[in-house]
């Protein structure tokens, strides 16, 4: 198991009852026990989230540049045949 280090953190109280009350509902000894695999769980999965956000992000930009650059060449294009 892997070694374990306090961390101090300050919290609610109740957040701390939340935890407590939870906890054996759960399977968990201790609220403690539940904070830290709740927290290692969220952790993961936010992580995951922001990564996936990114990802859409970036599409989405690139295909509002790839519109913008469409409709810029355009009105290039429709400018272009007015003069002549």
């Amino acid at each position: 198991m892997a070694e374990k280090k306090p961390w101090n953190i300050l919290v609610e109280d109740q957040l701390i009852d939340r935890l407590n009350t939870l906890a054996p509902k759960a399977g968990y000894a201790s609220g403690n026990e539940f904070a830290a695999d709740a927290l290692d769980i969220w952790a993961e999965t936010l992580a995951d989230l922001m990564i996936k956000f990114r990802e859409i992000e970036r599409n989405a930009v690139k295909h509002q540049r790839e519109q913008l650059l469409a409709k810029l060449r355009q009105v290039q294009e429709s400018g272009t045949e007015r003069r002549k």
